[in-house]
């Protein structure tokens, strides 16, 4: 019987966020608590969030041996979600960059987030810690190390890209034995590889979706881990992330202009109606209206986008356009704008509200990611009755069945990727929009009555904790 999960996040929604972990570590502790489980969350106690006057309730004191001699911290309470409390590893204004560039502490920041984790997850007596990328990938070292074996340890890749790779020189700050310098474990190229540790030295790992999971196995996709990866396969596995749908509900979403659901769908006319005129576009029905809401990064396919912009203004359609990132897409983003008024606009930056506006007022939603682990922007769409254009990989594969690859398609897939292929499969979308309604309709109910709650991912995580608590026990007998 598992008596306690503390699950470590470097991010955790409604506190701090930068990308879709936050939600992860926000929504699937909560989907477990709804199970009968005890899930406690543990995250830095950064500037921001101290500085928001949160009401936190002390826990206690903690002190251990890390590089610099003994280190010291307080944890402070919120509910269910715990905090590290140091100033001078995390009383700044950014989670992990100042300025566009790493933190250049960031490996000791983070070594010492793993291990207050460690004395967390004993003083709160958790048989299970669920660690989550780079960040706390050295939680399961610091375990290894203490000889607190009887803890069951889960690692999970929200995304390979990112590693925590740093110059050996900085070893003894991690305090770790010495033959976990090696490339069984967290040397690499004769740097330290901190990824690799949470891969190597937990009891099992997993990834946001089982395509990604093989993805990662392939040169093309493992990010020079995929031989590692490879001779880990036997406890390697893919569980695909929901959404929290309590937010994500166009029926009672405070930040669209209409309700609608699957079974009313009028409400979404005046949700695109609104949507149009926020975003500076022609007012118009029928023109068929592409979200994009993305991080401006290689990564997402924002290379391929922009050479179909033109194409889609010419075709008479619209694109609302919300993100962030590389300076050069988002300058080639203005300049797009600015040359296709009333049919290209682009917002630069976040703001949530203007994300579920464009999740609910457009008819399509483009996501061309050379890679995706798993991807939230897909599911939201389907709830909101847009159908998603995704390209064939990792989460996107798993979530979206396309028109033509099953009995109840719900989105379009694009074949392959590179900008002919997405200009393709715009093409057809618009041909269906404007030629064949009754299609069109079809794939926005098909979406909407897909089941995207985390009820089944996280019941999927309580059979994966189970089971590695019955071999550890097994083992030990």
């Amino acid at each position: 019987m598992i008596k306690r999960v503390l699950f470590c996040s470097p991010e955790v929604t409604p506190y701090a966020k930068t990308g879709g972990l936050a939600d992860v570590s926000g929504a699937l502790p909560a989907a477990l608590r709804d199970l009968g489980v005890a899930c406690d969350v543990v995250m830095p106690l950064y500037g921001p969030v101290k500085a928001s006057k949160l009401p936190l309730e002390r826990f206690g004191d903690i002190f251990f041996p890390l590089g610099a001699g003994i280190a010291q911290a307080s944890i402070m309470r919120h509910g269910h979600v715990y905090f590290i409390d140091n100033d001078e590893h995390f009383g700044r204004g950014g989670l992990y960059t100042y300025a566009s560039r790493d933190y250049p502490d960031n490996l000791e920041r983070f070594a010492f987030f793993a291990r207050a984790c460690v004395e967390l997850a004993g003083l709160l007596g958790a048989d299970i810690v669920h660690c989550n990328d780079w960040q706390t990938a050295l939680v399961p070292a610091y375990l290894r190390a203490l000889d607190m074996h009887h803890i069951v340890t889960l690692f999970t890749i929200h995304n390979l890209a990112y590693q925590g790779l740093f110059d050996a020189s900085l070893w003894p700050q991690l305090f770790l034995p010495q033959e976990f310098f090696a490339p069984w474990c967290l040397e690499y190229y004769g740097g330290i590889n901190v990824m690799k540790a949470g891969i190597v030295l937990s009891d099992h790992v997993n990834t946001v979706s089982a395509a990604y999971a093989r993805e990662i196995q392939r040169p093309e996709f493992g990010v020079g881990l995929d031989g590692l990866l490879r001779s880990v396969a036997h406890k390697l596995s893919g569980i695909i992330n929901g959404i929290d749908v309590a937010v994500w509900d166009p029926a009672n979403d405070p930040l669209i202009a209409a309700p609608f659901s699957a079974r009313d769908m009028s409400g979404k006319q005046a949700c695109k109606s609104w949507l149009q005129q926020r975003m500076g576009l022609e007012t118009d029905p029928c023109a068929p209206l592409f979200g994009v809401i993305s991080r401006l990064v290689d990564q997402k396919g924002i290379d391929l986008i922009l050479p179909v912009l033109p194409e889609l203004a010419a075709a008479g359609a619209q694109a609302a356009i919300l993100g962030n990132g590389e300076p050069w897409y988002e300058d080639r983003l203005r300049e797009l704008s600015r040359a296709f008024p009333g049919r290209v606009s682009v917002l630069i930056g976040f703001d949530d509200a203007l994300a579920h506006a464009i999740e609910a007022g457009c008819d399509f939603f483009i996501m061309p990611s050379r890679f995706e682990p798993c991807g939230l922007n897909q599911m939201i769409s389907m709830r909101y009755g847009t159908i998603p254009i995704v390209t064939p990989v990792g989460g996107l594969a798993d979530t979206v069945t396309a028109l033509g690859e099953g009995n109840r398609p719900v989105g379009l897939r694009v074949k392959a990727i590179d900008s002919y292929a997405l200009s393709q499969t715009l093409r057809e979308s618009i041909r269906i929009f404007r030629e064949d309604r009754g299609l069109f309709q079809t794939l926005r109910k098909n979406g909407m009555e897909q089941d995207v709650s985390w009820s089944i991912p996280a019941r999927r995580y309580l059979e994966m904790y189970s089971i590695q608590k019955d071999f550890k026990e097994s083992d030990r007998i």
